[in-house]
């Protein structure tokens, strides 16, 4: 499906605010293009209910520039072991039973709409840990400025990829920043975290989710950010691939997920 740059980049700088968490609707702007299905699945981990989010495009001129998507049909297949049925929590929002994922497998997610099947997979890598949260400040332009620093170690002879979130007394920002181990594999690593404004001040508590994704869901996540100017200067609007197929817009990520914090000094 072909989708115009103006429409695409507003796709991609809503979809990079909402990777973590599964709490807000993805709200796109629509402009001289079809409606079309936008599903956020994640699957982590974590013993809970696994969370979908379903919506679909609407015109430009609305002032709701989605609407939720109900009825729908939403399965989860675990490699080799249980099946997960959705239900609807609210429009929109479907809810699975208790679960934790489990690394190493693979999932696939079927989504029934009207008379559309989706279907998209993801596997599960092995966890990593955060081995501990610190602080650094670094000056730009004059002034100097608090960020958090996210330290693990990288295991040896696997590629890894990662994605990292953070929230500032309790409200989560809206970057989110994505790394693989192309050139640290099996090394201690030090990530800094460039948050989005506003500045870290004493006293802020900084809760960080470090996620492991799989490969596909790095490369999306990656094109996004070059698009939306997450990851340096913003590029010429692209589609980069979904996981998803037949058309719809979003991703299906299985991710593990670690989660620390720490107060700014």
């Amino acid at each position: 499906m072909k989708i115009n740059s103006k429409y695409f980049l507003c796709l991609t700088i809503i979809l990079a605010s909402l990777f973590s968490g599964c709490e807000k609707v993805i709200d796109l702007t629509l402009q001289n293009a079809s409606p079309a299905i936008v599903i956020e699945a994640i699957i982590n981990d974590v013993n809970q209910s696994q969370t979908v989010l379903i919506t679909q495009t609407i015109g430009f001129q609305e002032s709701t520039k989605t609407v939720p998507v109900t009825g729908a049909t939403v399965v989860v297949k675990e490699q080799g072991g249980v099946t997960l049925n959705f239900t609807e929590n609210k429009p929109g929002v479907y809810i699975s039973p208790i679960y934790k994922g489990v690394p190493g497998k693979k999932y696939t997610i079927t989504v029934s709409s009207g008379n559309q099947i989706y279907t998209a997979s993801s596997i599960m890598p092995l966890p990593v840990e955060i081995a501990s949260l610190t602080q650094t400040e670094l000056t730009f332009f004059g002034t100097k400025k608090k960020f958090v620093v996210v330290n693990y170690n990288d295991p040896a002879g696997v590629p890894n990829f990662y994605n990292t979130r953070i929230a500032v007394n309790g409200i989560k920002r809206s970057s989110y920043y994505i790394e693989s181990d192309r050139f640290n594999d099996g090394k201690p690593v030090k990530n800094n975290i460039f948050n989005d404004e506003p500045d870290l001040v004493a006293g802020d508590m900084v809760k960080v989710e470090l996620q492991g994704i799989d490969e596909n869901v790095y490369r999306y996540l990656f094109s996004i950010t070059q698009i939306t100017g997450n990851g340096g200067p913003p590029t010429a609007p692209a589609n980069p691939d979904s996981n998803f197929n037949n058309g719809a817009l979003g991703y299906f990520s299985a991710c593990t997920s670690r989660i620390d914090q720490i107060i700014i000094k």
